[in-house]
Formats: structure tokens, C-alpha cells, sequence
């Protein structure tokens, strides 16, 4: 350690540092590129170790499950044969001579030869047993010996139905000879025995037909794919050991597969069970092995195949063994089913192990190394015989080269490089250098020219600039919107849409709630485009019947009709040139949209009574309370109309969505009831304000406007309280005295203040002619209080009258003579006409 600190030392590697300048390009680039070219290939070599080993090494593990998995199915395929030959053997005739011939017809078709053949009837006790033995069927003569076999059958398929078949464990078996079929004598053998019942006409069981299968056949299927015969057999295996091995669901290791050539050896377990201690031997199995609860990996396997799961475990040796060069091992199982039933899903009858000791990565790694080291070592000496002869040749020459260049950079005098030619690479290379010199010699005062040419222009550039900054801040300035009060993102996104609107010359629909301001959006647009010289045409659909509507809109001809003493222009001729604004465009008749779809396809209108149309020039500006989808839903606008209408689309927000505007609009509502009504000294209160913050306005921003207007008209005092705001059909508490004493005069008028107020009229010839429906209803109100304001009219009707109706019945009145209008805005009232013929 003393000794590495020493050679490494911050001062020595200073000095390496140093010394390192001053060395030679040759040496430079041995001590440069071979180092990192060794590394490079070292950790390439090991990159491509690790993956290809890990690649191989998942190919391998594939491997083994397929062939596991090959294995598993094979012996399900097998005890499927032996489930159909049971049921097909069932379906024969009870008899000796029937059972020997299933037998022997197995045998000369090359089937599968079963140990014991046998049928146990229930009642007569008229039992059949064959054993079969080197091709030799044997009948067992003393039945007395399959008593303890017959009893069992019988209790485990009691309550079995036709078509199931029993699959017992490994069991012992009796095997006969020809000498010992005649004295009773009887050997042991080791079957797994299939039985099914044989059911008479009331579907009770009658009898037992049964199979057994030597557990020999299931050890050949086990060797078979362990062999180079194996079915499966993708490559030439190597020599390392490997084997099968077949396990129950209780841990039992049953038997083992055996070399190809060892058929006939006993059946064993003892390759399994290396490296393993546990139990060894059970009743009737005396070489099955079951391992200890500390093999943990083990255990997981059964486990794991208990549940039907197949999987691949790599296993690790305890100790080195002679015949491995590794301690790692693949450990592969799969679960074996048996269907007993057709009808239902196979269970999981015993598990199968497929032990694979292979080395093939291991030697795979050894020989990537052993190429490796081959091809660093004849890396290295190309390249240093490549630094070695290159440099000397190309250095020389560079170094003259770099020293002229240095001097120009020293003395800054671009004189061109005059030195003897060595080869065609540093010829090329001075000459590129003497033609840099000479042309930027040549383009100096060039760039000395441009960059005041580029500075003079970028000053313009930056004057220009400025000025239309100021011309938009002008136009900015040009286009603000005194008309809509409020502050935040949802009033900047309405302003912004107005101004984008009134900047194109296209019709424009307005979507909103009842009094989100879509009158004064669309005047709004008006003032601020290109025609806001021309007319400004306000009509509400809602307000007028069908006929009204048509002629108030496309207007007639003097005789048109009975009245139509004089022609009239209609509302586009009247607006020609200006922007025509059409509220409550949804409750317009089905032919009041015909007709202005036909006007907006063709810009013209024909007068009623006129054969001639008039071409117009006003721009569409279209509002609705309800949204437009479902009103085309539910039929009461046209679809195409809307398309034609919607080619910009203005959403007004409704007062809820933007409160934070609520104290600025109170402010706004209140210097404008101030002037108004000469009270432009009264404020409002905390309680009052946070009053109107609270309430969720249905009527939006008219209804704010109507609820201060209507506390600054009836406050008394300098200061309107919480309690002088009325919202939402409530009456204030300190004007409640007052009003009802001036309602204790009209008996029709004493009803609570929530319910509509009705008025009985005694005389209807006393009325006007040709007043409708709400003008006869609020008349004999207006008589007796001798005035009436909008929204008084508004109260009396009921039913949320709107505002634009109301004023159209009052403005009726007007030109009938029988009304006096009087003030503006908020102040507007209404007197009776002093005449004496108001009734006439």
C-alpha cells in the first residue's frame, strides 16, 4: 500500500502529466489508443459473454421445460389410451372369453398390454379375473384373494355415474404364473389400476370393470425421452448426467428413468435422492423416497404442482461431484392429469421431474474467452504497427506544417506558408491553408463592411419595431370595451372574442343565460367593427307572434294587407349596411327560420306583397338563453339554420362562474342608480356585499344590476344594509310596511307576496280594444295606481316575464296613447295618459 501511494502520488502524476506534453505524436497515440483499445475489447468481450451466455442459457432453460412439459404430456396421453380402452372394454359383453379377447386384440394391434383385466359383479359374486403375463392371459381360479380389492372398489365408486372412471395410486398387484394360477400361489407387482362401473336399467351399479397398468410402461416413457431417441430430440446431447423422475402429490419420489439399454432393471430412486435425506421406503413401494421438510426448493415443486403449475428451478449441488464440472443444475417439472370425467376439468394426478446437469454455457464461455484473448492480442499489434508506420510518415511534415501556422497566429501577419512539399496529403493540406490565408485576407474589409452594414440594419430593424409596438398599444387601446364591466380570465377571454368578432365581417351567434349580457355583447361588436357608423337593429323573437315577427323583419308594401296603409322598410332593409341583432332566436316560428335561412343563403328579402327582392348588407348577430344543441333536439331550431348562423360563437359566463366581479359590478350598478336618481352618495355595506357574493344569481348579471338599482331607488339612508337586498323573490324587511300599505286599498291585490297577483275584472268592455293577454291582466292595476314601472309589470305578470317582452307591452301602450313614458334607464315610469277616452 506504502509502496502504491508512493508511485501515485498527486506529485508524480503532475510530473507524468507533464511529461506527457512534451512527448512525440507517436508515442502519444501508442499511450493513447492502445490502452483504451484493450479495455474496449475486454469489455466487449465480456458484454458478449454475459449475453450471449445469458441468452444461451435462457434457451437451454426453454429447452428443458418443452422437454419436461413433452414428457408430462405424454404420459396424460398415455393414461388417456388407457381411460378409453376401460370405457370401451366396459361396453362388452360380462364374460371370460369377451375379457381374454379385449385382451389379446390389444395385444395384436400393438396396444398397450395391461396387467390385470378384471370385472367384480355386485350381486351374484360372479367375479372374472385375468392376469397377463409374457402375452399369456391367466384366470385367476381363487377369488377369495381379490376380496380386500373388491371392497374397496365398490366403497370408492359408490357414488360414481356411467362414463367415470376410478384411478388409484401405486399399488401392489398379483401376478400369476401357469404353476401358480393352479396351486393358488400369487406374486406381487407394482400397477396403477383404472376401474369404471357397469350400470344396469335403473342406472345402478352393478358391477366393476377394471385395468391395471405395470409401472414399467410409465418407466420406458420416462427413459425414452431421456434417450437419444427421445421424440423431442433437438440436438446431440453431451454426456452429462441426466434423468426423469415421477412424484406424487404427497412428496413421494416413485421411480426414475433408467439408461435405454437398462429396461429391464428394477424400478429406483436412487439418482433423485442424492443430495437429499428424507424417508425412504412406504407400504408396498420399498424404493420410493420421500425428502426432508428442509428442502425447501423441493417442497415448493409439489406445491407448485398440487396447483397445476409447471416451472424451472436452478439447483445447487451441497458438494462438488466428480462427473460435473458445475455445481448448478436446471430442475424442470410439470403436473400429469387424468380426466375421470369427460364432462368436467382434469385434475392433477402425480407430477413428473426432469433433473438436466447440462454444461453447454459453461464451455461456450471458455472458448468466447480463449477467442477473445486471440483477437486482443492481434488487435494490439496491428494497431501499434499501424501508429508506428503512419506516424512517421504523416507527423514530420504536420509538425513544419503547425509551426508556420503558430507563427502567423503569433504575429497576426496572414503571410502565406512557403515550405517544401514531403507528400500529397500535407501538399493539399498547406495549400488549403495559403488559399484560407489569402482569402480572408481578402475578405476582412469585407467583414468589416458588413458588420456596420448589419449594425445600421438591426438599428432600423429595432426603429421599425418599435414603432408598430406603439401602433398596436394604439389599436389595443382603440379596441377597449367600456361597455363590459369586470375583471378576471373569463371577462378577458369575453373581451377578447368581441374584439376578434368585430374584427371579420361574419354573422355571429351569442350563447348565454338570460342576462349574461348578450345584448350588450352584441352592441359590443357592433361599435367596435367596421360598420359601426351604420344602424344597430335590435329585435327580440320572443316578444313578437309569428306575423309580427315577418313583417317586423322583412317588412311590406303599402296594401299588402287591410291595415297596410303605408309600406314599411322591415328590420334588415332598415339595418342595410349595419349589423341587424336578433335576441331569443329559438322561439321563432318553424316559418320565421325559413324564411331567414332563405335571407341569409341569398342576402336578399322580399317585402310582404312585393314580387321583388332587395338585396341587404347587414351583418347577423344572433343570441339564445338555451343551448343550441337542445333546442335542435328538441325541434325548435332548424339544424342547418344554426350552421349557418354559428360561424363565430360568443359564450357570455354566467355571473356564478365569475363572482370575483360581483363587488366591481355592485360598484359600477351603483354610481350609475346614483346619477340617475341623484344619489350618488349612497354606499353599500359589508353585510349587503357579502349578501350578493353568496347568492348564485339565476338571472345573472340584470338581475344584480335590477337588485341595486331597486335598493338605491327605495333606501332611505346613506348606506344600503343586508336587509334592503332583495334576491330571489324575497321583499326587504324594511320596506315590507310600506308596500303593504299601499296595496290595502285593492282587496285583489292583499295576497301573499311569493303567489302571482291576480286582479278580478268586473267590466271587460272597459278595457282597451286589441290589448293581449298580460296588458288586460296588469290594466286595472295601472288605472288605480296611475303609474307602473318595468318591472313592476314584470312582478304582476309572473311567470319570469322577460325584461324585452315587458318593455315591448308597456312601449305598446305608449303608441296607443294610453301611457306616458317619463325618464331613463332605471328610472323609467310610466304614467296614465290624461285623456277621457283612455277606455274607448
Amino acid at each position: 500500500m506504502a509502496s502504491f501511494n508512493k508511485h501515485f502520488s498527486p506529485f508524480n502524476i503532475l510530473r507524468l502529466a507533464r511529461a506527457f506534453k512534451n512527448w512525440r505524436l507517436q508515442t502519444k497515440l501508442l499511450v493513447s489508443l492502445i490502452p483504451p483499445v484493450v479495455l474496449i475489447l475486454a469489455l466487449t468481450g465480456f458484454a458478449t459473454i454475459w449475453y450471449s451466455s445469458n441468452y444461451l442459457n435462457e434457451a437451454l432453460k426453454r429447452t428443458v421445460r418443452l422437454q419436461t412439459n413433452a414428457l408430462s404430456h405424454e404420459i396424460e396421453i398415455f393414461l388417456e389410451k388407457c381411460r378409453q380402452d376401460l370405457l370401451i372394454f366396459a361396453q362388452r359383453p360380462v364374460a371370460r372369453l369377451e375379457l381374454a379377447d379385449f385382451a389379446k386384440s390389444r395385444n395384436d394391434i400393438g396396444g398397450i398390454q395391461y396387467k390385470e383385466i378384471g370385472y367384480f359383479a355386485k350381486s351374484d359374486r360372479k367375479h372374472i379375473f385375468l392376469v397377463q403375463k409374457g402375452g399369456t392371459v391367466i384366470t385367476c381360479q381363487d377369488m377369495s384373494l381379490l376380496q380386500p380389492l373388491f371392497m374397496i372398489l365398490f366403497d370408492r365408486m359408490k357414488d360414481f355415474k356411467k362414463g367415470d372412471v376410478w384411478i388409484s395410486d401405486i399399488m401392489e398387484g398379483v401376478s400369476f404364473g401357469q404353476d401358480e394360477a393352479r396351486n393358488g400361489e400369487t406374486r406381487s407387482t407394482r400397477v396403477i389400476r383404472l376401474a369404471t362401473g357397469h350400470f344396469g336399467k335403473d342406472n345402478s351399479l352393478d358391477g366393476i370393470f377394471l385395468l391395471s397398468i405395470d409401472l414399467y410402461q410409465i418407466r420406458n416413457i420416462l427413459s425414452l425421452f431421456n434417450s437419444p431417441d427421445s421424440p423431442i430430440l433437438s440436438y446431440a446431447r453431451s454426456m452429462e448426467p441426466r434423468f426423469n423422475y415421477l412424484f406424487d402429490k404427497n412428496g413421494w419420489i416413485l421411480f426414475e428413468s433408467e439408461d435405454i439399454g437398462s429396461q429391464g432393471e428394477k424400478l429406483s430412486t436412487n439418482k433423485a435422492r442424492l443430495d437429499l435425506s428424507g424417508t425412504t421406503g412406504r407400504p408396498g413401494l420399498e424404493y420410493a423416497f420421500r425428502p426432508g421438510s428442509t428442502f425447501h426448493m423441493y417442497w415448493q415443486m409439489v406445491e407448485d404442482v398440487r396447483h397445476g403449475k409447471s416451472g424451472l428451478t436452478l439447483m445447487t449441488d451441497k458438494k462438488a461431484r466428480p462427473e460435473s464440472m458445475t455445481k448448478q443444475y436446471f430442475l424442470a417439472y410439470a403436473p400429469v392429469y387424468f380426466n375421470s370425467s369427460g364432462k368436467q376439468d382434469p385434475s392433477v394426478y402425480c407430477g413428473v421431474a426432469f433433473v438436466d446437469r447440462i454444461q453447454l454455457a459453461l464451455w461456450a464461455g471458455y472458448g468466447h474467452l480463449r477467442v477473445m484473448l486471440a483477437i486482443t492480442i492481434l488487435t494490439i499489434l496491428i494497431i501499434s504497427f499501424i501508429i508506428f508506420g503512419v506516424s512517421r510518415m504523416i507527423t514530420r511534415p504536420i509538425f513544419n506544417l503547425a509551426k508556420a501556422v503558430n507563427k502567423i497566429t503569433r504575429t497576426g501577419n496572414l503571410c502565406q506558408i512557403a515550405l517544401p512539399d514531403h507528400d500529397n496529403e500535407t501538399s493539399g493540406l498547406k495549400n488549403a491553408v495559403n488559399q484560407m490565408i489569402v482569402t480572408l485576407r481578402k475578405q476582412l474589409e469585407e467583414i468589416r463592411i458588413k458588420d456596420d452594414q448589419l449594425e445600421l440594419e438591426s438599428k432600423r430593424k429595432m426603429a421599425r419595431l418599435e414603432k408598430q409596438m406603439h401602433v398596436l398599444t394604439e389599436r389595443l387601446k382603440s379596441h377597449t370595451i367600456d361597455e363590459i364591466v369586470g375583471i378576471g380570465p373569463k371577462m378577458d377571454a369575453l373581451k377578447s372574442e368581441i374584439i376578434k368578432a368585430a374584427c371579420v365581417d361574419a354573422d355571429v351567434l351569442i350563447v348565454g343565460e338570460t342576462g349574461t349580457g348578450k345584448q350588450l355583447t352584441a352592441e359590443a361588436v357592433h361599435k367596435h367593427s367596421s360598420r359601426s357608423q351604420q344602424p344597430f337593429i335590435s329585435i327580440n323573437c320572443g316578444a313578437l307572434d309569428e306575423n309580427l315577427l315577418l313583417d317586423t323583419l322583412f317588412g311590406h308594401i303599402k296594401g299588402a294587407f287591410t291595415e297596410a296603409r303605408t309600406s314599411r322598410k322591415g328590420a334588415f332593409m332598415a339595418a342595410h349596411g349595419g349589423t341587424l341583432f336578433l335576441d331569443e332566436i329559438g322561439s321563432a316560428s318553424p316559418k320565421v327560420q325559413q324564411a331567414l335561412l332563405r335571407c341569409l343563403s341569398l342576402r336578399k328579402v322580399r317585402p310582404l306583397g312585393s314580387d321583388d327582392e332587395i338585396d341587404v348588407d347587414v351583418r347577423l348577430i344572433t343570441a339564445t338563453n338555451v343551448d343550441p344543441g337542445t333546442l335542435i333536439g328538441k325541434g325548435l331550431l332548424r339544424e342547418d339554420l344554426y350552421y349557418r348562423l354559428e360561424v363565430l360563437t360568443i359564450r357570455t359566463p354566467s355571473l356564478r362562474n365569475h363572482k370575483e366581479n360581483i363587488p366591481v359590478l355592485v360598484g359600477y350598478f351603483l354610481k350609475q342608480a346614483g346619477r340617475l336618481m341623484n344619489k350618488e352618495d349612497v354606499g353599500i355595506t359589508k353585510g349587503a356585499l357579502e349578501k350578493m357574493n353568496s347568492y348564485h344569481w339565476p338571472g345573472n348579471v340584470r338581475e344584480l344590476m335590477n337588485c341595486v338599482t331597486r335598493s338605491v331607488a327605495m333606501v332611505e339612508e346613506k348606506l344600503i344594509q343586508a336587509e334592503d337586498i332583495t334576491l330571489g323573490g324575497e321583499r326587504p324587511v324594511r320596506l315590507a310596511n310600506m308596500t303593504r300599505m299601499k296595496i290595502e286599498d285593492d282587496e285583489s291585490l292583499r295576497q301573499p307576496v311569493s303567489q302571482p297577483r291576480v286582479v278580478h275584472i268586473r267590466h271587460t268592455e272597459d278595457l282597451p280594444p286589441g290589448l293581449n293577454a298580460r296588458q288586460k291582466k296588469t290594466f286595472p292595476i295601472i288605472l288605480q295606481k296611475q303609474e307602473i314601472t318595468r318591472s313592476d309589470y314584470q312582478y304582476i305578470v309572473g311567470n319570469n316575464l322577460p325584461s324585452r317582452t315587458a318593455l315591448y307591452d308597456l312601449s305598446d301602450l305608449v303608441k296607443r296613447g294610453i301611457l306616458e313614458k317619463t325618464g331613463r334607464g332605471p328610472a323609467t315610469r310610466y304614467y296614465v295618459a290624461k285623456r277621457s277616452d283612455i277606455t274607448r
